[in-house]
């Protein structure tokens, strides 16, 4: 049985929503809650928010360090629409479910999937999931079911990485040593974030044209997310398709260093 929990981030100056599906095998809530409470705050009150001031605050900083951590271990999907059409999120997010249960990311399992506030889901997307044996709870309050902070913090993430792709961000960071480089080196935000969950990242791995090695190579560090972790609203532009598929349709395993 997995945990799932679905939270979203609107980009207005991209125009585009990134939801973010994390998947645990532990529940989270719990797991969340535990680390609050061994910070010194009460989970009912002090809320991790991908979207606070973090500089000068150590305890958001601290926070975040946790989120970034649990997110490490888990998996995570998503889904990338207009921002004018929210209203469907946790429709796409249902067919985001689908593709990783058809791909076999997913177990033909009893699952249980946490949506934020706000986010519903279409009566006839729901029991065609509750068929599957997934169960769905739309509009979840993320201080009680805590593990959608994960989410939160997931994709916020994702949707920096898209910005940078669409050219709307740049920003340059110190790799801090994290990732083999000397913590004094410059990275740019978007890889700094790849690099952070690209191992949490749902895809399969198969032989990509024009990115894994020649085929009679046993070594292929690239996997696909598309049809699989990655959904793409039919909403989409093409313009936003493009940019969604070249940031995450490929992803790598590889040394980045």
């Amino acid at each position: 049985m997995a945990f799932c929990y679905f939270d979203e981030t609107i980009r207005d100056a991209g125009g585009f929503i990134v939801g973010a599906l994390v998947v645990s095998k532990e529940n989270l809530t719990v797991l969340v809650s535990e680390q609050w409470s061994q910070l010194g705050l009460d989970p009912q009150t002090h809320e991790y928010k991908s979207s606070s001031i973090k500089l000068g605050n150590e305890l958001g900083l601290a926070q975040r360090n946790v989120v970034a951590r649990i997110l490490s271990q888990s998996n995570l999907g998503l889904v990338v629409a207009p921002s004018s059409d929210r209203a469907r999120l946790g429709d796409y997010c249902a067919r985001l479910i689908v593709q990783l249960l058809d791909a076999g990311l997913l177990s033909q399992e009893q699952h249980t999937v946490y949506l934020d506030q706000g986010i519903r889901v279409d009566a006839k997307e729901a029991n065609s999931l509750g068929e599957r044996g997934v169960t769905l709870f739309a509009n979840c309050d993320s201080r009680s079911v805590c593990g959608i902070q994960v989410a939160d913090h997931a994709a916020h993430a994702l949707g920096g990485m898209l910005l940078e792709e669409m050219g709307i961000v740049r920003k340059l960071v110190r790799a801090g040593g994290s990732f083999g480089y000397e913590p004094s080196t410059m990275v740019e935000l978007g890889f700094e974030l790849w690099a952070s969950l690209r191992y949490a990242l749902m895809g399969r791995n198969q032989y990509i044209d024009g990115f894994s090695p020649p085929r009679d190579d046993p070594a292929n560090p690239y996997f696909s997310l598309e049809g699989a972790g990655l959904y793409i609203a039919p909403s989409c532009s093409g313009r936003l398709s493009g940019f969604a598929n070249s940031r995450f349709g490929v992803n790598y395993l590889g040394c980045i260093h």
